[in-house]
């Protein structure tokens, strides 16, 4: 393990067609690249506490997903899917030109790189999941509510862009207000300060707007319900290492999850580890996590 002053940080953007992608990196880039994503509605930040607590033979690319933190959204106007950041996944591989690299994705960003490593498993060497293990499914029950409330979400916030301003908030506004916002967690003013570092702007007298992509609340996954998921796992598998860190108090029950554990567990590649935390013990209480990443990092493959 290493200790944040040792550790050289570099801030830069990676061009992509619709504008950049800013990248928070620790280490030196001649060591294996681990890309670090955060979660729905989150940022770089995030791991600010987290990584300096991981081996230094590697090199951390912690990024700020399309419409999050100090990245540039997507075009306007449309419903964001997940395969757009799937797309952004790609094009950020082929700016380092790495054939093979390791991910560590917390919530929604590990959902992404679970599929990701799926459709392109020759550049994945492995995974570490942070309190997730896959997309979310819509049931056939609930396909009409899910794809209309998304058609009319964005009508709606389409409305709003072109009658108001966006709203500003007070520092201490803006700290509860990302504190509360949380999956069955609650965030600590430091873990939120972290956050707030990247995804604040100046607006008049002392107030500030928040940077995220408010599309976000209502973006849109692949229209496949469970019996889909499952099938699809057996019929492409994710085939690298997989590491997958569970809290006690996970983002969603247990019961949802519990087939594709099943099948996860059939592989013989995939590791259940099940820590004391929340959703957010990455930022809150790192030290509780990194030893179980430090171990899977540091395994040969052939070991595992």
């Amino acid at each position: 393990m290493t200790d944040l002053q040792s550790r050289s940080i570099k801030e830069f953007n990676i061009p992509v067609p619709w504008g950049h992608i800013a990248v928070k990196a620790w280490g030196e880039k001649t060591e294996p690249h681990v890309f670090v994503v955060h979660g729905r509605m989150d940022n770089a930040g995030a791991f600010d506490q987290l990584i300096p607590l991981l081996p230094r033979e590697f090199y951390y690319v912690c990024i700020d997903l399309p419409g999050h933190g100090r990245s540039s959204h997507f075009p306007p106007h449309l419903p964001i899917h997940s395969v757009d950041f799937l797309i952004a996944y790609r094009l950020i591989l082929e700016h380092f030109r790495k054939n093979r690299v390791i991910f560590l994705g917390h919530s929604y960003g590990g959902q992404l790189a679970f599929l990701f490593s799926r459709l392109y498993p020759e550049k994945v060497e492995k995974i570490i999941l942070i309190d997730i293990m896959r997309l979310h499914t819509v049931e056939v029950s609930g396909f009409k509510k899910y794809l209309t409330d998304r058609i009319e979400g964005q009508i709606l916030l389409e409305k709003k862009m072109i009658e108001r301003t966006q709203p500003t908030y007070t520092y201490e506004e803006a700290r509860s207000r990302i504190s509360l916002n949380r999956y069955n967690d609650t965030l600590t003013p430091e873990a939120a300060d972290r956050l707030l570092k990247r995804c604040l702007e100046p607006a008049d007298e002392g107030r500030y707007t928040f940077t995220m992509d408010q599309r976000m609340k209502r973006y849109m996954n692949p229209l496949h319900d469970l019996r889909f998921s499952m099938e699809s796992l057996e019929h492409d598998p994710v085939v690298c290492p997989v590491l997958i860190i569970l809290g006690n108090t996970q983002t969603v029950p247990p019961a949802l999850y519990k087939g594709n554990m099943e099948g996860l567990k059939k592989l013989g590649n995939v590791s259940f580890e099940f820590m004391e935390g929340g959703h957010d013990a990455h930022n809150k209480n790192p030290e509780i996590m990194a030893p179980y990443i430090c171990k899977f990092l540091s395994t040969e493959k052939g070991k595992l």
